[in-house]
């Protein structure tokens, strides 16, 4: 295999694309096996979808986050233990889902003959027990991140992988910089794979999945509400008609009396831009909360939006194996979208299972040691 890099390319043994929670993981693991790892991440703070999220009564998680109490998501939080070294402690709470009809609420049973295009996205949600943690994603990737001790660039995109043969011999980064590294691990969304690798790479039924598969796009919205609207733990599942569901729980009331509560629901991943489209996604969400809990927004003290492309859908099935692909050697996919564990939790099952896949470092015959350091991002 001829690899022809330019003589300008920085090299490295590792580079991961996507500072979000897997990708600070998968930097924080490879790290320790004593690669040389570059992290780059497209906005200026690290963290992705899991970041904190700032409010007046306190800092939250970056949008909705569930946990449901299952074997599977005890396995991932005892992996991640290990990774951040910190005990996070678990509460089993039982709370069956609800949803408001008729005037009252009710136990959410599914959706019976009505067609919802979003079911099953809504059934990862929808959980009858789920965990109450001592620490949360917002906090995992900010460990993470003050952990980290490899190469960083922030404010940094991959415009490009050029490959040569079956092997990514450079990655382009913001249309200039030059990087070449032994292994690719992409912690972004796979969406993104056909711009950056170019049709010839994908094999067309994967590329036609990436291109028109049914992801969802989610609108967000955390409020913080003037006094204790509810002490309800359940998962609430608000819908009306002809109109995608809303998911949300109401968080416990604090000391002060503020109380928050944080909802979502999904448009089409295509329909992001539409302004129009996201704004009747936050009028929905509004309306559905008040429908149910008519003081909901009295005294509203702060209402906080966040709109997160491509964040919900499934690729099971869909690459074989998965997380790979058949024509590219040294790419790793890192998505939850590739896991039957749903969100946070197939996010991180799936971030342990491309680990084991990677395994130690090769043996260098020059030990390179990396401090802590920034790389500029100037070509």
């Amino acid at each position: 295999m001829a690899q022809i890099k330019s003589p300008k390319a920085q090299e490295f043994d590792t580079l991961i694309v996507g500072g979000g929670l897997s990708g600070l993981l998968s930097a924080h693991v490879l790290e320790a096996t004593g690669r040389n790892v570059l992290l780059i991440e497209s906005m200026e703070t690290l963290g992705g979808s899991s970041r904190i999220g700032q409010t007046k009564a306190g800092p939250v998680d970056h949008g909705l986050k569930i946990f449901p109490a299952t074997p599977e998501t005890h396995a991932a939080l005892d992996w991640l233990e290990t990774i951040i070294d910190e005990k996070i402690e678990r509460t089993e709470i039982e709370a069956a889902p609800v949803t408001y009809d008729d005037g009252k609420f009710k136990p959410y049973v599914g959706f019976g003959s009505a067609t919802v295009e979003t079911a099953s996205e809504v059934e990862a949600y929808a959980v009858e027990k789920r965990l109450l943690l001592s620490s949360t994603p917002k906090d995992w990737v900010q460990k993470l991140a003050q952990t980290y001790t490899g190469a960083l660039m922030t404010q940094s995109y991959a415009t490009k992988f050029i490959v040569d043969d079956t092997f990514i011999i450079e990655t382009l980064l913001n249309g200039t910089k030059r990087i070449c590294a032994q292994e690719v691990v992409f912690a972004a969304p796979p969406q993104q794979l056909p711009a950056l690798l170019g049709d010839g790479a994908i094999p067309a039924r994967v590329r036609q999945k990436l291109h028109k598969g049914d992801f969802w796009t989610s609108v967000n919205l955390d409020i913080v509400h003037g006094h204790a609207v509810t002490d309800s733990q359940a998962v609430h599942v608000l819908k009306g008609a002809n109109e995608e569901p809303t998911i949300g729980v109401f968080h416990a009331p604090q000391a002060d009396g503020l109380q928050v509560s944080q909802w979502l629901t999904l448009i089409p991943r295509d329909q992001v831009d539409e302004e129009e489209l996201v704004a009747g996604a936050l009028k929905q969400i509004k309306r559905q909360v008040k429908r149910a809990y008519e003081s909901a927004f009295d005294g509203l003290v702060q209402e906080r939006i966040l709109v997160v492309p491509g964040s919900h859908g499934s690729l099971v099935g869909q690459f074989d194996p998965a997380g790979r692909l058949p024509k590219i050697d040294n790419l790793w996919i890192v998505s939850a979208l590739f896991s039957s564990h749903r969100n946070t939790v197939g996010a991180i099952l799936e971030t342990q299972r491309i680990l084991g896949e990677l395994g130690p470092a090769p043996v260098h015959e020059t030990e390179r040691q990396l401090g802590p350091h920034t790389v500029t991002a100037e070509a």
